[in-house]
């Protein structure tokens, strides 16, 4: 330890209580290329689950959850006269038109990352038969169906491995799955009707898709393998364009049971299905947001130390002092690291019968915080306060990631 931060390891006897823990796609380095523009389907992308709750000190205050981390969802929309592409919270709100554009903008598709949306727009439009494979500078292209009939809407697996497409060489619109590499072709949703669509869920082991089986269309789920066909909307106003949410606990799709077409979402076992539009117009194609990948945290280094599984070891500073807070995301991630209001310090009584107000205390993020790739470390420097002598706390970093990371603190003068 620094002359900063020294560590104090609390026996278990003697520990205080505290609460318990608590177009075209650009994936994996491949474009993939879409056949027959205008079809509609979603490739959604798995996500890490939402932070758990994070271990307070006894004077409860300590206990900062973090915020919900939910992706948002763009959809297609007639409410301007013409199709265009419009993005808003997971929640309905703020609906906003993205492309502006006189030409018809339609079918939007999220990047894995989440930092870019594709589109179908009449500006640019031409059919495809085949479903095709490259590289992201466009070489190496592969025609990985290679059949006479249309072959359509391909969509990504999770882990990249499989590719699911639309085709019509049964004599009717199926869902087909296969390898990347084109082999293994087969009919999943095997049905008379029409079937298209198909959406993996994040987890890779699900496939919703859309079918009028039931004549009408239909919000349908099955087992990967085609196993388990479920209809999960059970409406007769026409229900298309599924969208998994991040953490496949949702799904987002277009329903016309209002007399005009709505963005709707839905438990991922078919109940609390709910209106988010909410638009006399006309809404649909929902694409929901993936969320960034979890940055690999190695824990904090050096003088700062980590709290271990039962909270027993506390750092022990001096108040006012400036600590270096060391730690890894697995190279460089640039400054933007934080969620906003983080890093935090939430600070409580050391004591139960200690009645002081705890403190809460929202650091400047940016202004202290470097990345060394020699070390492939990032370094905040963390100016503590004079007022916390005789406080216990945590420092709370809140990732952008949606995790949280905190090292205890307890402060002398």
């Amino acid at each position: 330890m620094s002359a900063h931060c020294t560590t104090r390891r609390i026996p278990p006897a003697s520990r205080r209580t505290r609460r318990a823990r608590t177009s075209t796609v650009r994936i994996g380095g491949a474009l993939l290329v879409a056949s027959l523009a205008g079809c509609s389907d979603r490739a959604p992308v798995a996500a890490p689950p939402a932070a758990a709750e994070r271990p307070g000190w006894s004077g409860a205050s300590a206990q900062a959850a973090a915020p919900a981390v939910t992706g948002k969802i763009a959809f297609t929309s007639l409410r301007d006269g013409n199709f265009e592409v419009y993005v808003m919270n997971a929640d309905g709100s703020a609906q906003t038109n993205l492309t502006n554009s006189a030409a018809v903008d339609t079918v939007p598709e999220w990047s894995p990352d989440g930092t870019l949306i594709a589109f179908s727009s009449s500006a640019a439009a031409h059919p495809d038969v085949d479903v095709y494979v490259m590289n992201a500078d466009g070489s190496g292209q592969v025609n990985v169906t290679n059949h006479p009939a249309s072959d359509a809407s391909p969509v990504w697996s999770p882990d990249g491995s499989k590719l699911a497409f639309v085709s019509s060489r049964d004599g009717n619109a199926e869902v087909y799955v296969m390898s990347a590499d084109g082999s293994g072709q087969t009919n999943v949703t095997n049905n008379p009707a029409y079937d298209e669509s198909p959406a993996w869920s994040p987890d890779g082991n699900r496939l919703a898709f859309m079918s009028i089986r039931d004549g009408n269309a239909e919000i349908y789920v099955m087992n990967a393998d085609g196993s388990g066909q479920t209809n999960l909307t059970n409406n007769s106003g026409g229900d298309r364009a599924v969208a998994w949410s991040p953490d496949g606990t949702r799904l987002a799709f277009s329903s016309g049971r209002d007399g005009n077409l709505e963005v709707y979402v839905m438990n991922a076992d078919g109940t609390g299905q709910t209106n988010i539009t909410n638009h006399p117009s006309q809404d649909m194609d929902p694409a929901w947001q993936p969320l960034p990948p979890r940055y690999p945290f190695a824990g904090f280094f050096a003088p700062v130390d980590n709290p271990g599984e039962r909270d027993d070891v506390v750092n022990r500073a001096k108040a006012g002092s400036s600590i270096p807070v060391k730690f890894s995301l697995g190279g460089d991630r640039g400054l933007e690291i934080f969620r906003s209001g983080y890093p935090k310090f939430v600070s409580a009584p050391c004591d139960l019968t200690d009645t002081q107000v705890p403190i809460e205390a929202t650091t400047d993020a940016r202004a202290g915080l470097t990345y060394d790739a020699a070390t492939g470390q990032y370094t905040y420097v963390w100016k503590t306060d004079k007022r916390w002598a005789g406080r216990c706390g945590q420092l709370d970093l809140g990732l952008a990631d949606g995790s949280d990371h905190h090292a205890l603190f307890t402060f002398v003068r």
